[in-house]
């Protein structure tokens, strides 16, 4: 598998897109943090001493993208984005084989574990926080809540056509207990007619008569008898000459 040193000539000798994001320098496929150690070997002087070191992936990046810098400028500019910077001594021969005139380096120590790549994972959504995100963001909030309130409105409102409830009173407030026996009566009483008329060959003529009967008592019932003066005369047991 390549190693992040190798890839990094290889895009760069290609003219290939090399992406820097979420703290991960990516290619393509394969991804490796910022701050990884490549192979490639630190100058020390005569008078250094210590365990070996590398420079770090982002580095090397950092001094490609700014390679048309004098030395001076480029050290300058990596310190203020604190970014260690490429020695002077290592910066011809570095940038021979990043640049593919060379094909290999003395200072690359290829007995050194590396880090493995790993795969390139999707970007992450962030909030747009300028004012005219900000500010749609803040419209589509009050059109949702507003939609909101006209449908607890709707779903509150009485249906149209519906009964009022307030408008209407209980049977016994309108009418009378005698008024409602009766009407229980009468509904009672045309319910057995109706089972006698299934059953009876003659209820037809029946029926007729029988309701032209209840007709005619409910008439009687309900004549009054106005007095007259001959009417008034007469009394019963007496008779007036």
């Amino acid at each position: 598998m390549a190693d992040c040193l190798s890839l990094l000539r290889q895009y760069n000798v290609q003219k290939k897109e090399i992406i820097e994001r979420d703290n991960l320098i990516i290619f393509d496929q394969l991804a490796w943090p910022k701050h990884v150690k490549t192979n490639y070997l630190v100058f020390k002087g005569a008078k250094e001493s210590g365990p070996k070191d590398y420079y770090m992936l982002e580095s090397l990046l950092f001094l490609l993208k700014n390679v048309a810098l004098s030395h001076p400028l480029y050290i300058q500019r990596a310190n203020t984005q604190k970014i260690p910077s490429v020695k002077l001594p290592d910066r011809k021969a570095l940038l021979a084989y990043l640049n593919g005139e060379t094909e290999a380096s003395s200072s690359i120590d290829k007995s050194v574990p590396l880090e493995m790549a790993i795969a390139t994972p999707a970007p992450k959504r962030h909030r747009d926080n300028t004012p005219d995100a900000m500010k749609k963001a803040k419209l589509e909030s009050k059109q949702i809540l507003e939609e909101k309130q006209r449908l607890a409105a709707k779903l509150s409102a009485p249906k149209e056509g519906g009964a009022i409830t307030d408008q209407i009173r209980s049977l016994s407030e309108a009418m009378s207990v005698e008024k409602i026996a009766a009407i229980k009566a009468k509904r009672l009483a045309k319910k057995r007619q109706t089972i006698k008329l299934d059953n009876d060959p003659n209820a037809d003529q029946r029926s007729f008569m029988d309701s032209e009967l209840d007709l005619t008592r409910d008439v009687i019932k309900k004549e009054r008898h106005h007095k007259t003066r001959t009417n008034v005369l007469l009394s019963s047991g007496k008779v007036c000459e």
